[in-house]
């Protein structure tokens, strides 16, 4: 038995991983990492959003991490400091096909992302930026053992042992598992759900593909939608009545190294059941035959990975927390449910913001019970949660484009809110260093789309009650859609210069000067009040910066911090 003893094991060298184990290294914690596998090793969770930076940006100065701050907080900074072969992400695109016949033009919609103050999004080739985390933790102390799978943890009153496949032991004082849905902790623990306890009940089939034709300059019978971004400037999603497809191109950016093309076919468990006698492959080829819009973008496409065909993607715990153990959000359930939206990552950097400073803080205290991580489930639960209601409504919303085109704007609305606050709350940390205006310091915790905004929080509960009946045939398509549209019509917290309330926008275009100035006049004048507030401190993010941020040093910061 190796007599050290860490103070956290960290399980899994991925992106969770790397962010706790440099934050904890960082801070002199003796950290253990230990891994399956080895980098570089392949992972879904490619798309960020501004909640994933804004989220890096809060922990980079919460928690003193200088990578974070300068080389892990935009796109831009990844591409010039970390890697050169992650693609840009200007836009979330959305592409409505029916089976067997061309795109219709006019059936598109396409959410631009403002890049003033912060820049573009960013497609994370994952096992370059997995690698650069794990290498970050590494050079602040944290022992990094790959290729050894864990085969039984044993927790005891003042320790836990891990013991390897080929019968190595470790010892730690807390274990954290970030294995994501393979989940170490919930298989030989016995926690997982059978069923899981989701509306959702998806699959998918992915791959990485080269030679994928931008959608934008194929020549289509009728048309190509034409849009403020071009599809392949950002995650396009194809939908269809069923599901969806992800295109997440690496090489669209100038300077890229990467001629990669991140592919993958989300569909719902009951229309499309897991065939028994078809490969992935076979599957993939399958739905391109049956559309042929599709088709065209990928007649020259090569995959360069094996084709990947997964079971139900979705998993939930009976606990996520325990004395001296936790899962993190992908190994939770919260982190993965589903690659729609991009949420994911954004899901996991909240919760491990949450659980950093409550974890350091337990372990100065020698206070590893369960209680004092009763927060961090609580907010990987309403992720969880919210997110399972957004998706469920999303694969209904796929039954006919006019029912897509309502419930989007309740996304488009929530993403916006919930940005906007963690704007906020970012600004008006930069100057206060105030611990009590962090995320985690919100009851009730803030999760998916500022979920803790009562106003949004009866919107979406509204809207999502009115999908539900077209599901269970109570409700036809268009009296939905005029239903969904008069609730946001009577919504006061959007811009009205967005035009949400109007079916016939289908660009949501914040960063267009018109646009722009009309909903900082608005925010300033007509909002509700809590909007006007987040707004005067969200909106330093887009001005340049009048000199550096005070900044206090690392243990007055947070050593002992418990917020």
């Amino acid at each position: 038995m190796n007599s050290e003893l860490f103070d956290v094991a960290v399980l899994g060298c991925g992106f969770e991983g790397g962010v706790l184990g440099t934050i904890l290294a960082r801070h002199g914690y003796k950290v253990l990492m230990v891994d399956a596998g080895q980098h570089p090793k392949f992972a879904l969770g490619e798309s960020t959003v501004r909640h994933t930076w804004r989220t890096i940006k809060i922990m980079a100065e919460r928690y003193d991490i200088p990578e974070f701050r300068d080389k892990f907080s935009t796109g831009e900074a990844v591409h010039k400091y970390v890697t050169s072969s992650c693609g840009i992400k200007r836009n979330f695109g959305f592409i409505y096909h029916r089976e067997g016949e061309h795109q219709r033009p006019e059936e598109a919609t396409q959410l631009v992302i403002p890049s003033l103050g912060e820049g573009y999004e960013a497609h994370l080739f994952r096992q370059d930026i997995d690698a650069f985390l794990t290498n970050t933790a590494a050079h602040y102390g944290a022992t990094i053992r790959s290729n050894m799978p864990i085969e039984k943890v044993d927790v005891q009153p003042d320790n836990v042992t891990l013991t390897t496949a080929k019968g190595a032991t470790f010892r730690a004082r807390y274990v954290v598992d970030c294995t994501g849905p393979g989940s170490i902790l919930s298989r030989l623990f016995g926690l997982r759900d059978n069923p899981p306890r989701l509306r959702t009940n998806t699959r998918c089939v992915f791959s990485h593909m080269v030679d994928v034709t931008p959608y934008d300059d194929l020549t289509l019978p009728n048309g190509v939608p034409r849009m403020p971004e071009r599809w392949y400037s950002g995650t396009c999603h194809h939908i269809f009545d069923g599901g969806w497809l992800w295109v997440i191109p690496f090489d669209n950016r100038k300077g890229s190294t990467n001629a990669a093309c991140s592919i993958g076919l989300s569909l719902d468990n009951e229309r499309f059941p897991k065939p028994a006698d078809k490969t992935a492959e076979q599957e993939w080829h399958d739905f391109l035959n049956r559309f042929p819009s599709v088709k065209e973008q990928f007649k020259k496409a090569k995959a360069i990975r094996e084709w990947v065909s997964t079971g139900r993607l979705q998993n939930t715990v009976t606990q996520a927390v325990g004395d001296r153990w936790i899962m993190t959000s992908g190994a939770h359930g919260s982190g993965f449910l589903d690659a729609m939206f991009s949420r994911g990552l954004a899901n996991s950097t909240e919760a491990l913001n949450a659980l950093a400073a409550r974890l350091m803080s337990a372990l100065d205290d020698d206070d590893l019970r369960a209680e004092r991580f009763e927060y961090v489930e609580r907010l990987m639960k309403a992720h969880i949660a919210r997110g399972d209601e957004l998706v469920k409504g999303t694969y209904i919303s796929f039954k006919a484009f006019d029912l897509w085109n309502a419930w989007y704007r309740l996304w488009a609305i929530g993403v916006g809110l919930g940005d906007y606050k963690l704007g906020a709350i970012y600004q008006t940390y930069l100057r206060t260093r105030d611990e009590s205006v962090l995320p985690d310091a919100q009851e009730p915790p803030l999760g998916l789309f500022s979920s803790n905004h009562p106003g949004f929080g009866e919107l979406f509960a509204s809207a999502f009650a009115e999908m539900l009946k077209v599901e269970q045939g109570q409700q036809t398509i268009k009296d939905t859609c005029d239903r969904i549209f008069q609730l946001v019509r009577n919504a006061p917290f959007h811009s009205p210069a967005l035009g949400l309330a109007d079916p016939a926008t289908k660009v949501v275009h914040l960063s267009r000067p018109s646009v722009a100035l009309r909903s900082f006049v608005w925010a300033m004048t007509q909002a509700p009040p809590d909007v006007r507030e987040m707004g005067l401190a969200a909106f330093r993010t887009f001005l340049p910066k009048f000199g550096p941020a005070p900044r206090l040093s690392t243990e007055t910061r947070l050593r002992g911090s418990s917020q």
